[in-house]
């Protein structure tokens, strides 16, 4: 269910772009005040009811723009627009203008917002070299800055970023503590702007709703959502309203979900922010699956995959654009170095790659769905896990049948047995009984320990699961443990709500990589095409 504020995480720089208004100093030869009042409307409000308006009004502002700063805020608000509605090349070409235009001056404080700015866009995009540049210069731009209120608020939002970084790698509650450090250096610097501090509370919630803690996640959003009712509607407004809907659907009170998910459908539909929308049509999705209503549900999706295919394209475009621009300027500085052309023609071969494995990737899950859905089928005349896998094998689903190379070499059944027919059905038996139990789903599992269970030894233990169960003893146990996920999947709704870690942990995987891996041995598909098959089938 969450993935997805991935492309969300609002970079702590657009926000530096409005708190400048209150801390912005002696400017020359313009009303600074009259300024920052058109500046902060267009942000907030007038791209959200007229995106296009806006972008002129940006515009405008640059040409009226008397000063290197003026000139450069007004670039950046252009900039920070333009990367709202998934235009990347143009939003980062109007950064570079601005910090071309303060390149030889002093004003510290904008030099770090602009290349803290770039540095976030790069990251967004992979380009892990340029972004680290840009994270050095602002950095740099920082230990410059004399004025300490600045400096705290600045801070602030290097903290804020950390965070932002911290939930997209899931470590949710060093997300929170950075949320934490971000707000004090705010203190600190006496700002007062709501927004800002909307935005952490607004990140207070969605690590909180990650960490299931609803209650708190709760408190977070609706001190959020007070504080921008003071506002027009924004991006961020939607993002909190999308927040309180995702827990009303995990709580499944379908009417307070409804409540504020069609407040920030009506968001989305009036905003130009890509991110927000696809985040938003995501949410309606969960909903939609919850009241079972499928045709509402697959409109959603329609409407998600075009957003999708907007990002990614946008995104895609301006990557291919910045490495053909960095190969040409390769060339013409040093032609005799063939190794840059090299990295870039290989950069190339390895994007068309990607597509070209997307594309068979999308076709290869629409017979996946076939074999989940015998899988199911199975689960449904009520089989039991052994004779489930008995299922699976014979309808090819197990990709690999028996993993270890070195079988045939361990196991020759034409020589003398290892035992009596009658140790051989006694240990038969106690494997029954072990496969009718949850033991396996320990995570201290093991050869020695089954063995004991079936009192025996573990030669005669890893002959019977050879030769029986046609399987080295770690395949085996995977088997039972993937099978028990698949029916608590099928017979238990709760199930369906749990993070891919959670399943891995209660099926007895040491890991999410270690489950996934054995998932897909099993069943060929991946444990969230299975999920989202299962939701699928839901509405139906």
């Amino acid at each position: 269910m969450l993935k997805t504020q991935k492309n969300l995480r609002k970079p702590f720089f657009h926000f530096l772009l409005l708190s400048v208004i209150f801390f912005t100093g002696k400017l020359n030869a313009q009303n600074p005040e009259e300024f920052n009042k058109i500046y902060t409307k267009t942000y907030l409000d007038t791209s959200q009811k007229d995106f296009n308006k806006a972008l002129k009004i940006a515009d405008s502002l640059f040409t009226i723009s008397e000063t290197p700063r003026f000139k450069a805020k007004s670039l950046m608000l252009s900039a920070s627009l333009l990367q709202q509605s998934g235009e990347i090349k143009r939003a980062v070409n109007y950064a570079l203008q601005a910090e071309q235009i303060l390149k030889d001056g002093d004003d510290y404080a904008w030099k770090a917002k602009i290349s803290g700015f770039l540095a976030t866009q790069y990251r967004h995009l992979k380009l892990s070299d340029q972004s680290k540049k840009y994270i050095d210069e602002t950095i740099e731009s920082v230990a410059k800055i004399e004025d300490q209120k600045i400096v705290n608020q600045t801070m602030g939002f290097v903290m804020q970023e950390k965070a932002y970084y911290e939930n997209e790698m899931r470590n949710y509650n060093k997300s929170i503590s950075f949320i934490g450090e971000s707000q004090k250096f705010f203190d600190l610097s006496g700002q007062n702007n709501p927004f800002l501090t909307a935005n952490n509370e607004q990140l207070f919630g969605l690590n909180y709703y990650s960490l299931k803690d609803y209650d708190k996640a709760l408190t977070y959003y609706h001190s959020a959502l007070k504080k921008l009712d003071q506002m027009p509607d924004n991006f961020l407004k939607g993002l909190v309203l999308n927040g309180l809907a995702k827990i009303y659907i995990a709580k499944e009170d379908k009417k307070k979900a409804k409540e504020y998910l069609k407040k920030a459908e009506n968001i989305a539909e009036g905003s130009e922010f890509l991110s927000v929308k696809n985040e938003i049509y995501k949410t309606s999705q969960d909903y939609y699956a919850l009241t079972k209503n499928i045709d509402q549900f697959k409109h959603a999706k329609l409407k998600q995959d075009s957003i999708v295919e907007k990002i990614e394209d946008k995104s895609s475009k301006f990557v291919n654009e910045s490495y053909s621009i960095l190969k040409k300027k390769n060339d013409d500085i040093n032609k005799e170095t063939q190794t840059k052309s090299l990295m870039i023609i290989i950069f190339s071969v390895l994007i068309i790659s990607g597509l070209i494995y997307f594309i068979i990737y999308r076709r290869r899950q629409k017979k996946n769905f076939n074999k989940i859905r015998q899988i199911l089928a199975d689960l449904e005349l009520g089989k039991k896990n052994k004779s489930l896998i008995v299922q699976i094998e014979n309808n090819n689903l197990i990709a690999d049948k028996i993993e270890d190379n070195n079988y045939n070499a361990q196991v020759d059944i034409q020589n003398q047995p290892l035992m009596t027919s009658a140790t051989e059905n006694k240990i038969l038996s106690k494997l029954e009984k072990f496969e009718e139990t949850t033991i396996f789903t320990r995570n201290s599992m093991s050869l020695p320990y089954l063995a004991s269970y079936c009192n025996t030894n573990t030669k005669y233990l890893s002959y019977i699961v050879n030769t029986h169960k046609k399987k080295d003893f770690k395949n085996y146990i995977n088997e039972l443990r993937v099978i028990y996920i698949i029916d608590k999947l099928k017979s238990d709704p709760q199930y369906q709500k749990y993070k891919i870690s959670t399943l891995a942990e209660e099926a007895g995987f040491s890991s999410q990589s270690k489950f996934a891996a054995a998932f897909r041995k099993v069943t060929t598909v991946s444990p969230s095409q299975f999920l989202e098959h299962i939701k699928l089938q839901k509405l139906n």
